[in-house]
């Protein structure tokens, strides 16, 4: 009846597990290269490398010559199918939390499968007498074979309801599709292989045997998972590289001379090489300090770093010599960070700084003058009533020049002048110590026209030859506010917009304007400048963001004017194109009556 049975050529009988065997033998190396280190990995391996052990014993014993020589490879197999089960429920264990009991049958299962596995090596209890058939060699049932089947069945299904139990838990989509994956991987061969070499023989039914060709499968499956999806759900240990590359610092294994072992990403951007090309890379001598000369142990020690397009950044290097389990060394562990934010960032606090102390410095100078200024003032006062009093007691003709010059009239218009240049000073000193002391937080209210009037008499100093700048202020209902602070907002706009008109060749325009609309209150700074290229639109509020050189610019003004004005429940907006200069807004709520 067994030959009747069978289905398969003698052709097809071996290159199935012919090919099989290879898959097998291909999968458990390519599984075990990916990270020797891991359990799991070394177990998925064992379990493909005995299916490939048990596909080439199925060759030989298919195309062996003899009943003897065919009960021999059969025989010979044993150790490569009788460790299935345990193998697969320890592996499935390593990935999920198994339940207690687990731990303490695992080893059970292992002396389980040593037994099967010398029991099919020395006796027929598991396999009898060989059968030929129509495609080689078949083999009768032990009276051992259903405790087997058993055995191996009673380890693969709690460890795919194990399985599954863990994906249904797991919240990583990435991960339920791997483990399902890998699930279904290990169920399928467990059905063909019980099918074709265990239940139907046992009723004398000789099919093709599919066990090896579906560990093969199996095989694939999970070398298939690990390159696929770039990790291993079974392995979590196992992300290192995957965790590598995701660091802001640039990391690696150095030799004792400043060459890269093995090392990240980052580290080959920070060197301005492909990754490909990091091994071998000199990063010593891409360092300004001698960190390796000896190789040492340092702390966030700050140094200059050439990639390779010359460019030079500041970093901060770490080093941490790497020894074997024997004490000999290995090389220096490396990080690089780079630090060229933090540096430009310590710059700007610098600036920052320094232009606090210049604030404070104007202060002061500006209290000093205020005392000559006050009598200077009041001199020029008396001098002007003496004048006009002098001029008054004189006749006509005694205040007319030989050449016809009227002196009287010159006079007045000579000390009229220089009082309202004192006037126009002691308004200048008064607006330069308002802005110096900031006062209180306390919101009062404003004529918004009086303040940028004031403004715009602070900044004509630093409006250059050729840039006019306007104000059309309409007339507007009082705001709430508090005058210092917004004081602060409204020149920072102002200088910036005598700034990008005076980058420009020939005359440029700034015009201030007010006006009131609709229960708002609006004021504007524009430009006719270059304006805001639309790659930095989105940035220009951001604290530290310029577009000056270093030393022109801390990127601080706009960020602390949007600040300022969302503290005044005011919104302010910016609208430019390029080529068509820039126009800051600034909306404020009508002070509410009474």
């Amino acid at each position: 009846m067994s030959e009747e049975m069978s289905l398969a050529s003698p052709d097809m009988q071996v290159l199935l597990p012919m090919v099989a065997c290879m898959a097998s033998a291909l999968s458990a190396l390519a599984i075990l290269l990916r990270d020797p280190s891991e359990r799991a990995n070394r177990l998925a391996a064992l379990l493909v490398a005995g299916a490939a052990w048990w596909g080439f014993c199925q060759v030989l014993w298919t195309v062996a010559p003899s009943a003897s020589a065919a009960y021999r490879w059969h025989h010979l197999a044993g150790p490569g199918w009788a460790f299935i089960g345990p193998l697969a429920l320890h592996l499935i264990a390593q990935y999920a939390r198994p339940p207690g009991w687990l731990r303490f049958t695992l080893p059970t299962t292992y002396a389980l499968g040593a037994a099967f596995a010398l029991i099919q090596l020395f006796t027929p209890w598991l396999h009898g007498a060989p059968v030929r058939t129509a495609g080689g060699w078949g083999f009768e049932s032990g009276p051992g074979h259903k405790w087997f089947l058993l055995f191996t069945f009673g380890c693969v299904i709690p460890a795919i309801f194990i399985a599954l139990r863990r994906v249904r838990q797991s919240t990583s989509p990435a991960e339920q599709r791997q483990v399902r994956l890998i699930a279904v991987g290990i169920a399928a061969p467990f059905v063909l292989a019980g099918l074709t070499g265990g239940f139907l023989p046992l009723f004398g039914i000789q099919l093709p045997r599919l066990g090896p060709a579906s560990f093969g499968v199996l095989g694939l499956t999970i070398a298939y998972a690990h390159y696929r999806y770039g990790f291993s759900a079974l392995a979590p240990a196992a992300f290192s590289r995957e965790i590598l590359a995701t660091l802001p610092d640039g990391l690696a294994l150095v030799r004792p001379t400043g060459e890269v072992l093995s090392g990240n990403e980052r580290m080959a951007q920070l060197l301005g090489v492909p990754y490909t090309r990091l091994v071998g890379q000199p990063v010593g001598d891409a360092l300004s300090d001698r960190v390796f000369d000896p190789p040492r142990e340092l702390r966030e020690q700050e140094c200059r770093l050439r990639s390779r397009g010359a460019e030079e950044i500041s970093v901060s290097v770490s080093t941490s010599p790497l020894f074997d389990k024997s004490g000999l060394a290995i090389g220096v562990v490396l990080v690089v960070r780079d630090l060229r934010e933090l540096v430009a960032l310590r710059s700007r606090l610098l600036t920052s700084g320094r232009l606090a102390a210049v604030g404070e410095l104007a202060a002061g100078i500006a209290h000093e003058i205020n005392n000559p200024i006050a009598f200077v003032r009041a001199n020029l006062s008396q001098l002007k009533l003496g004048w006009d009093t002098l001029t008054k007691q004189l006749p006509r003709e005694a205040t007319v020049a030989a050449d016809g010059v009227d002196w009287v009239g010159e006079g007045d218009e000579l000390i009229e002048e220089c009082i309202e240049g004192v006037e126009r000073t002691v308004r200048i000193v008064q607006d330069v110590r308002g802005f110096a002391h900031a006062g209180g937080d306390a919101h009062e209210l404003l004529d918004l026209n009086e303040l940028l009037v004031r403004v715009l008499r602070v900044a004509r100093p630093q409006v250059g030859y050729g840039v006019s700048v306007e104000a059309d202020l309409a007339e507007l209902p009082p705001v709430l506010g508090t005058a210092a602070h917004l004081q602060q907002v409204f020149l920072n706009l102002v200088l910036n917009a005598v700034q990008a008109v005076g980058d420009e060749e020939g005359a440029g325009q700034v015009v201030v304007r007010s006006w009131a609309d609709a229960g708002s209150v609006y004021a504007s700074v524009s430009d006719d400048g270059p304006g805001i290229p639309v790659e930095n639109r989105d940035r220009i509020f951001d604290p530290f963001f310029t577009t000056k050189p270093v030393g022109e610019g801390t990127g601080l003004g706009l960020a602390i004017s949007f600040q300022i004005v969302e503290r005044h429940d005011a919104e302010l907006r910016v609208d430019s194109e390029p080529g068509g200069g820039a126009t800051f807004t600034v909306r404020f709520p009508e002070a509410p009556a009474g």
